[in-house]
């Protein structure tokens, strides 16, 4: 028994040792500074000095109204609705805020109603919701890496089911996630790919430094050739069956991370992304299709600071502040054809 337990003390215990002292540091120190969805998808412990002074600059209160129930849409009475994915869930440092700010009526359907934006605003469309009475124009919002998606299953008549909420709250005292830490850190299995850029793209300790969603590359590039039909036909279907409630449409294209800044990649290594481009030249330049890396882009090329987050999939309050005055504009020349 002797010698087993001095084997033990030398085998066995150091290694359990350094397991149980990795998970106190991710308990203790790390959990509690992953800020920013990167931060808590690669176990980044960025700090909270980064969002404490972007916070600063946005505004305190969220201005707009969120639809969490389907029911409630029956009785809304505003000037835009919007449907979109996280990118559109924003709250206070959302596009919409920046419109309600701007004195116009506005309201949020709640990502969690659906997978795929597209399909739920052709269904409520569909099934008489609402019409111009009640909402004068409609915002579809989808992210780029997931348009694609969207637009693929996407189908009239089809009953879109609620999102189901897979999020769980981690729990922080998990060897998992030790697990999880170390390999992340050897180059494996890590949700979050990283780059370095030609000059300082944020107001962080590493401002030249680019984490990104892998799923920004992994669920393609650009739009495959045998699906442009189909890009087509959706964007007419939606286009038509607002047009018959007498409701404005408008599609906002969320760019993705990677793409807004591939070309200050050093060295860039991954591939080239097209998905803007190829809606665009699928559909033409189209008044109600909304860009918004064309619209984001000139300032990342002046080196603009925090157009993106630093430590986040999504943009930042500065181009929420963008897109809200392009909606807007384009509301306006709408407005006066």
């Amino acid at each position: 028994m002797k010698k087993f337990l001095i084997k033990i003390s030398y085998t066995v215990l150091p290694v359990w040792s350094i397991i149980v002292g990795l998970v106190l540091y991710i308990s203790i120190y790390a959990t509690p500074r992953m800020t920013g969805d990167i931060g808590k998808l690669a176990l980044i412990p960025f700090g909270h000095s980064y969002n404490a002074t972007l916070e600063k600059n946005i505004i305190k209160d969220t201005l707009f109204s969120t639809i969490k129930h389907k029911e409630e849409l029956a009785s809304i009475n505003v000037k835009i609705l919007t449907i979109g994915d996280s990118f559109s869930q924003q709250k206070n440092k959302g596009y919409q805020n920046y419109i309600s700010q701007k004195g116009i009526s506005i309201a949020n359907c709640y990502c969690n109603l659906y997978s795929n934006p597209l399909q739920y605003a052709y269904n409520l469309l569909e099934e008489n919701i609402f019409d111009s009475t009640n909402v004068k124009i409609i915002v579809i919002e989808s992210v780029e890496r997931n348009f694609e998606t969207n637009i693929m299953t996407f189908e009239r008549g089809k009953i879109e089911p609620p999102k189901e909420n897979k999020t769980k709250a981690p729990n922080k005292w998990s060897i998992s996630r030790a697990r999880d830490f170390i390999l992340y850190r050897l180059g494996y299995e890590n949700p979050i790919y990283h780059a370095n850029l030609d000059a300082g793209y944020f107001e962080s300790d590493n401002p030249d430094k680019l984490y990104f969603y892998k799923d920004d590359i992994d669920f393609g590039t650009g739009i495959k050739k045998k699906n442009e039909a189909k890009v087509q036909y959706v964007y007419n279907t939606l286009r038509q069956k607002a047009y018959e409630k007498g409701i404005k449409l408008f599609f906002l294209i969320a760019v993705d991370k990677y793409d807004l800044y591939q070309k200050h990649i050093i060295n860039n290594e991954f591939p080239r992304k097209t998905v803007n481009e190829d809606i665009k030249r699928i559909i033409g330049d189209n008044s109600d299709i909304i860009f918004s890396k064309y619209n984001l882009l000139p300032l990342i090329e002046k080196q603009e600071k925090d157009i993106f987050l630093y430590n986040d999939t999504h943009w930042s309050y500065k181009a929420s502040k963008i897109i809200a005055d392009v909606i807007c504009k384009k509301i306006e020349q709408s407005a006066g054809n």
